[in-house]
């Protein structure tokens, strides 16, 4: 008996389906892992009725270290309201998986909130990441509200501003 010619397209499709990257409205699936930088563990959960930022990067990529300055703005507009950066640091070259070299780089790069170690890309499968930089805000409800993938400002996007729109539109809304 001969396999079917789609087979191979079918068992394609499905790893494809797989790989989709969260989608919005979602429940954000919970930050998981015992290394953290600048913080005590830290759940989603425990952020209820509070808004999340959450961004994926890793300390080598130029595109993530772009965006720092943007986070970094962030954290001193919003300070003392009910929002939290988390930086989620998944290595993506070998010397990226130490934990003295992210804490050596996230002191050179004055990172002040608190960083996941992800170094088994535990958080980068559940959330089902594809990129380096990836910025996820996390609404009061836990849910997956909106998503940047790649440099904030980048060609004159202007991300930053934008974002930053978004997380004082879901500071507003209700729990």
């Amino acid at each position: 008996m001969t396999t079917p010619r789609f087979a191979p397209l079918f068992v394609l499709g499905l790893a494809c389906q797989a790989a989709q990257p969260m989608r919005l409205n979602e429940k954000a699936p919970e930050l998981e892992g015992k290394q953290w930088l600048n913080s005590q563990p830290l759940t989603l959960a425990s952020r209820a009725g509070k808004v999340t930022i959450v961004h994926f990067w890793t300390f080598d990529c130029i595109n993530c270290r772009h965006n720092l300055p943007s986070y970094a703005n962030w954290e001193q507009k919003l300070a003392g309201r009910d929002v939290a950066i988390i930086g989620v640091h998944t290595p993506e070259l070998a010397h990226e998986r130490p934990t003295a070299n992210v804490e050596k780089k996230v002191a050179e790069y004055g990172i002040h909130w608190p960083v996941l170690l992800d170094t088994d890309m535990k958080n980068w499968r559940k959330w089902r990441q594809e990129f380096w930089p990836a910025v996820y805000l996390v609404d009061k409800k836990g849910k997956i509200r909106y998503r940047w993938d790649g440099e904030l400002n980048y060609g004159g996007a202007a991300g930053e501003t934008k974002m930053l729109d978004l997380v004082e539109k879901l500071l507003e809304e209700a729990n």
